[in-house]
């Protein structure tokens, strides 16, 4: 499902904006969860979970400009899509720095907006190449790969630590670990951290040396031979 993200501390622009994008939405057909802040501290620390697929941010609000709020946000979510929408001409050349799709000057017309989103949504990918399906006991079960904390394998069955704090297990294996990711995960963002435990690099807030912390704030060992290639990842990751 699509994630939208606005923010503005104007309610008027707030509230024309959302009704903006309902509309896009719906003639597009597109189902999407929107969330709507007026704070860019709220946006910062709901979007940790949340984390929108696409952010239409003003810029000049309290404390915190939606420009600053935006090099946060790129910098835990690399591949977000950024709009700016704003009644300040002054900003659009430091926008620069976090790379948006559109730099929209208020009052934004419908049909300016409608065409930034469009080539928003031509940036990211929303199901397809971005699950993955397990065989469980009983059945199956499509995981979205950015839910993923990591992986870790016990007893010949691999389990999925998810951001939610649930963990779905595979049936058992009659394969090991490394070529279970190798069948698996060959593409994606999935690589062992130790010996007998997959990290998702999408999820690192913090790696050093001997361990690593993801999202859920589960800390998880890093092996000394894995470390290298941890770190390029995820350093890849980050600027690419």
């Amino acid at each position: 499902m699509l994630k939208i993200a606005i923010c503005d501390d104007r309610k008027e622009d707030k509230d024309r904006m959302h009704q903006y994008v309902q509309q896009f939405c719906l003639e597009k057909m597109l189902q999407a969860e929107i969330k709507v802040f007026d704070h860019p501290d709220a946006l910062i620390c709901a979007c940790e979970k949340l984390r929108p697929h696409i952010y239409i941010l003003d810029i000049v609000m309290p404390m915190v400009n939606g420009i600053q709020a935006a090099r946060e946000l790129r910098w835990n979510q690399p591949d977000a899509q950024i709009i700016f929408a704003t009644s300040e001409e002054s900003f659009a050349l430091e926008s620069f720095d976090v790379n948006p799709v559109n730099y929209i000057l208020k009052p934004v017309k419908r049909e300016k907006l409608f065409e930034t989103l469009d080539l928003a949504m031509k940036r990211i990918h929303l199901e397809e190449g971005n699950t993955v399906t397990i065989k469980v006991k009983g059945g199956y079960r499509t995981i979205h790969l950015g839910d993923i904390m990591y992986l870790d394998y016990r007893n010949h069955v691999v389990s999925y630590h998810l951001l939610s704090g649930e963990t779905i297990s595979t049936s058992t294996l009659r394969i090991g670990f490394a070529e279970y990711l190798m069948l698996n995960h060959e593409e994606d963002d999935i690589v062992l951290c130790h010996e007998s435990i997959a990290v998702n690099i999408q999820s690192i807030d913090k790696l050093t040396k001997t361990d690593l912390m993801v999202r859920s704030r589960e800390i998880l060992p890093v092996a000394k031979s894995r470390y290298a290639q941890v770190a390029e990842k995820y350093m890849s990751y980050r600027f690419h």
